[in-house]
């Protein structure tokens, strides 16, 4: 990223969670780069401001507009030219983003973003409705429609399910309710210009996208809910729209008469539009639209059909990003593909999209009482959308994760997620039967699915087309992606497919730079280089760190319209080139290993507690595991771990950061189970693994290891035996510095000790503290003194009032441990090895992040190496 992102990446600020609230807020790099030139010229741009919305359902609508209102009086004298502009009429609140679009200068823009609760200040982008691959009139369909019965739509109906008392919230080119199959569907609607202001009008379409898709979520004949009600927004007249225009939408469908004490919001959200690439400006709407829940439907976009082609805010891992398929269950040649790779305020690379449903040439209505057939995502998303609406008449209240749990659990691919179609083809029956609902019926059979895409190595992608697509996830991160499968079986006579565009050219860039990335990839450097955007003699130029995205969005805005453009750099003026990367360290012998580098699933399973388990881990499982064979499954985004996902890789490693309750639930361990009783090799890292099933059976009797004390006492352990003999130190400068409570645990039942605290050989007699460091969280502190599994003696109220009292890194608190003479002689381990059957398994007592990046590499290295053997 430019310099607005790569400060998010850096030091202890690898996270927004992480940032100082007196930090000051991020620029994109085209303002700053207009506000270093002394630009005075006005531009409309967003302002998003800190603040903490915890609420949840509709009291978020109401805590968000409060707070809001707060952050602007708090402006006071230091931006006097904001309050003008609010008491002039000309801001536009949009809390449900917790920002506002005003016009302002650039300079003025700089200086803002020096105020310590301003979180991002950005130019209003533009955001389109995906291209439609396919257009045709159409005359109104005879009988259900395939796309209908191909989701099983009919069987909801027929229980009586067709999306009564579910309000669906539209966002669009607009929509033309007149239409026989729309009549009386509308329950409201508002239209919106550039700067999110609501324009006085009557309900009208732009064009004719909005009535195709509003008719595939509401139509009488054609669409999947025909009893459900529309909330609309007009946001993208004539096809295009700015950031302003989408946010003023959503939340006007949620809240439509704007008053949150009213219940008159969308349920579900249909959006059939996008930007190409990773948009982080999206993610704290769709996350409040979340917290309120809401089920938000996004299109993956239409940029297919090569890898990594996915659209925002689709992309983003907690929306259900919708692909295509045709009528024989195979993924839409346009339809988008994952991996997506997400870097800044989210950081991972995820599979994507998450569902299918019908896309090519879908008949739908069209303005004036017509109809015409559409493909595309956008025609997907409705349809997907539509069969929420059917689950939510059938089980009203359901939440937004049971949504989801029930629509990936049913669909076409049993489970198994991959990059070209998610979970596949959505099944409406089976989606209902996992809710508990038995519609009765023959459900739609499970389609066959074409092979996964390859690796998610990042590949160039094929020319931007000015097409949205929304979807989810972040960095260059270890992401769970199929694994390449053999070729697909021979495909019934597939339908004809638009003739492929000839490859555009390869843009050019300045004189003495050379080509980082192509519009929409990322350009992966470490350091700075000056930077250049665009193509043909039409650049912007800055200077990047770290890397940044090759796209519009990223500049802040675009050189050469309708142009291919690249990412170009060369080497800062006056700073040396930087210094090859000296050699490893030498490695204490570790048991010989096969020499092959393995594939690697790192299981984040942090649940968003703390510091991101993926941001620190994710270089040094890189550097060990095969040329892009490592990936990464977020528990909290995706749900609990697939055993098919975890049986693609030679090494599982599962990581639980902070959590010290529910770290490997019993789901978790069943399906460890299956996948070490095949053969498989696991490393589990975490600080409280023990302490939290450090007596279950799934502890001692399969990853054969006793837990003995809550923590160490000290921060250095060192290894032993087949992991040579090195000293390592937690929360030393440039690590995590997260370890509180790292666990002492020994070996048991043949298994062995190959790391210990203090010194090689330490026992648990000679521990001594009870956390490493003062534990910030009042909450996990108290209940550690007073559950017998910390091991604690009890303590003199002042020193437990002391204790919770301190911020994180102060005094250290001694607390004497509650070791027995019954285990104060065993090994006082911090790493436990197991190959006593025919899996292979290492326990570590704490949590790899808590190590600096060196030393987690090495240490990773061995541990694969033993693995490996």
């Amino acid at each position: 990223m430019m310099k607005t992102r790569a400060m998010l990446l850096l030091g202890a600020a690898l996270t927004l969670a992480s940032a100082s609230q007196g930090s000051a807020g991020t620029v994109s790099p085209t303002l700053l780069e207009r506000a270093k030139r002394n630009d005075q010229s006005a531009v409309g741009v967003i302002v998003r401001f800190k603040f903490a919305n915890d609420a949840r359902g509709r009291g978020l609508f109401k805590s968000a507009r409060a707070q809001l209102q707060s952050r602007i009086q708090q402006l006071g004298p230091a931006a006097g030219f904001i309050n003008q502009a609010v008491n002039s009429g000309k801001v536009t609140q949009l809390w449900l983003d917790q920002s506002i679009f005003l016009p302002m200068t650039p300079v003025q823009a700089r200086a803002l973003a020096t105020l310590p609760f301003v979180d991002a200040v950005f130019e209003n982008f533009r955001v389109q409705v995906p291209r439609a691959v396919a257009l045709s009139a159409a005359s109104a369909p005879a009988g259900t429609p395939w796309h209908l019965q191909k989701v099983g739509a009919p069987q909801a109906w027929a229980a009586g399910f067709k999306g009564q008392n579910v309000r669906i919230g539209h966002l669009d080119t607009g929509i033309d309710p007149n239409h026989p199959e729309l009549a009386g569907k509308l329950a409201a609607f508002a239209e919106f210009n550039a700067d999110g202001d609501r324009v006085q009008s009557q309900p009208h379409d732009t064009v004719q996208h909005g009535t195709h898709t509003a008719g595939l979520l509401v139509g009488d004949k054609v669409g999947v809910a025909p009893q459900a009600k529309l909330i609309s927004a007009l946001v993208l007249p004539n096809n295009e729209g700015t950031f302003a225009q989408v946010i003023a939408g959503m939340q006007y469908v949620l809240d439509p008469d704007n008053n949150a004490d009213t219940d008159d919001g969308a349920d579900v959200v249909n959006m059939s539009l996008g930007i190409a690439g990773t948009y982080d400006e999206f993610i704290v709407p769709v996350q409040n639209m979340l917290k309120a829940g809401v089920v938000p439907v996004f299109a993956i976009g239409n940029f297919g059909p090569g890898p990594s082609t996915t659209g925002s805010p689709g992309n983003l891992p907690d929306a259900i990003g919708v692909g295509a398929v045709d009528q024989n269950g195979q993924v839409a040649p346009f339809s988008s593909r994952g991996p997506v790779a997400w870097q800044g305020k989210i950081n991972g690379v995820f599979v994507k999209p998450d569902i299918a449903a019908p896309g090519v040439e879908i008949t739908s209505t069209f303005p004036n009482g017509g109809y015409g057939a559409l493909s595309g995502s956008s025609q997907a998303s409705p349809i997907a959308a539509g069969a929420v609406a059917l689950l939510l008449s059938a089980k009203p209240g359901t939440g937004v994760d049971a949504i989801k749990n029930a629509l990936f659990s049913s669909a076409s691919n049993a489970g198994s997620k991959n990059n070209n179609v998610g979970y596949g083809l959505i099944s409406v029956p089976g989606a209902l039967g996992k809710l508990g609902v038995n519609v009765g019926g023959a459900q739609p059979a499970p389609q066959p699915q074409p092979a996964p895409q390859p690796q998610p190595a990042p590949q160039p992608q094929p020319a931007p087309q000015p097409q949205p697509a929304p979807q989810p996830q972040p960095a260059p991160q270890p992401q769970p992606a199929p694994q390449p499968q053999p070729a697909p079986q021979p495909q019934p006579a597939p339908q004809p497919q638009p003739a492929p565009q000839p490859a555009p050219a390869q843009p050019t860039g300045p004189a003495g730079y050379e080509l980082c990335a192509v519009e929409g990839q990322a350009c992966n450097f470490t350091g700075k280089r000056d930077a250049a955007f665009g193509t043909a003699g039409k650049y912007l130029t800055g200077v990047g760190t770290n890397g940044f995205n090759c796209t519009v969005q990223e500049w802040g805005r675009d050189p050469a319209p309708g142009l291919r453009k690249g990412c170009f750099i060369k080497p800062v003026a006056g700073q040396p080139a930087p210094a090859p990367k000296p050699a490893p360290a030498p490695k204490p012998a570790p048991a010989p290993s096969t020499g092959k580098k393995p594939k690697v699933l790192l299981v984040d399973d942090d649940m968003g507690q703390g510091k991101d388990v993926t941001a620190a881990l994710r270089d040094a499982i890189k550097a060990n595991a095969a040329a892009g064979g490592a990936f990464v499954w977020n528990v909290q985004a995706n749900g609990p771990v697939t055993l098919a996902e975890m049986q693609k890789a030679d090494i599982v490693v599962w990581a639980t950061g902070e959590q010290y309750q529910n770290t490997l639930t019993a789901q978790d361990q069943s399906t460890l189970r299956q996948y070490l009783s095949g053969g498989g090799r696991l490393l589990v890292t975490g600080q409280d693994i023990g302490y939290d099933i450090g007596q279950s059976a799934f502890y001692r009797e399969i990853l054969k290891v006793r837990f003995v004390a809550d923590s160490s006492g000290t921060p250095k352990f060192v290894t032993r035996g087949q992991f040579g003999n090195t000293a390592f130190t937690l929360n030393a400068e440039g690590s995590a510095g997260n370890q509180l409570y790292p666990d002492v645990i020994a070996d048991l039942n043949g298994s062995q000790v190959v790391a210990s605290w203090g010194s090689a050989n330490a026992t648990a007699g000679t521990i001594s503290a009870q956390s490493i460091r003062v534990d910030p969280n009042k909450k996990r502190a108290q209940q550690k003194v007073q559950d017998p599994r910390g091991l604690v003696e009890e303590l003199a109220t002042n020193v437990i009032k002391g204790i919770l009292g301190q911020v994180f890194g102060g005094q250290k608190q001694t607390q004497r441990p509650r070791v027995t003479a019954q285990n104060a002689g065993e090994n006082a381990g911090a790493i436990v090895i197991n190959d006593v059957g025919k899996y292979s398994t290492v326990t570590m007592g704490f949590g790899m992040e808590g190590l600096t990046p060196n030393s987690r590499n090495l240490l990773m290295k061995t541990a694969f190496d033993w693995l490996m053997k």
